[in-house]
């Protein structure tokens, strides 16, 4: 018995060539093209560019430097791309008194009219956001909460009296600026903010916060029968 290593290979099927190195085997068959499945856009970024479409910017929560930077820039691109006035939406917002100066500079700086709608509510430095726009409208169930924002207190001594006396400079502003906007005493807004006072929508109006309650037609308006 003659053993060989490797064996040979075995002879081909009746009816198949044989191939050689120079003749290799047929590929398989390429897989036939597919269309990718038709998928629907979403996310916070396809959101917020139909926000700048319609000329909305739409801030809500609790707002920080990130946030704000986002809104200053939004405002610069609809106030450069037409005359129509930007919406402005507020919904259960928050912010510190740095972050809303900031904002509140970047209104200044908007030359079409800003029309500015609450619903949830607002709370500490974030009600002049709605108090300085153009046209200022409330949800009916939305509350507005008059309240000093609050700074931290860390550090050295000198370091601490410092920042608390720029505190108190910057909220000074702050109160100037929804005073003039409510027509109301500098030192009556001061007060309240300093005692926390909470406004409904319908007393927020009173007060001079807003303008109208969304909704106040169909409120008193007769049922439908």
């Amino acid at each position: 018995m003659n053993d060989t290593w490797p064996p040979p290979p075995l002879p081909p099927p009746p009816g198949e060539p044989r191939r050689t190195p120079w003749q290799p085997g047929p590929h398989p068959q390429a897989p036939l093209p597919t269309m990718p499945p038709t998928t629907v856009e979403t996310g916070p970024d396809w959101l917020a560019q139909r926000l700048l479409d319609q000329r909305i910017v739409a801030l809500s929560g609790r707002l920080g430097p990130a946030v704000v930077n986002r809104a200053t820039a939004s405002l610069a691109i609809i106030d450069a791309s037409g005359d129509d006035p930007v919406e402005l939406r507020l919904c259960d917002v928050d912010a510190d008194l740095d972050d809303t100066l900031t904002l509140l500079d970047a209104l200044d700086l908007v030359s079409v009219p800003v029309h500015a709608t609450c619903v949830g509510g607002l709370t500490g430095a974030a009600v002049a956001l709605l108090a300085v726009a153009d046209r200022r409208v409330a949800g009916a169930r939305a509350v507005l909460a008059l309240r000093e924002p609050r700074m931290q207190t860390s550090g050295h001594a000198a370091d601490v009296e410092a920042r608390a006396e720029e505190h108190r400079r910057r909220l000074r502003l702050l109160q100037e600026r929804l005073a003039t906007a409510c027509r109301r005493p500098l030192d009556e807004v001061a007060g309240d903010m300093y005692t926390g006072r909470i406004l409904t929508a319908d007393e927020a109006r009173d007060y001079g916060l807003i303008d109208a309650v969304a909704g106040e037609r169909r409120r008193h308006s007769p049922a439908r029968r």
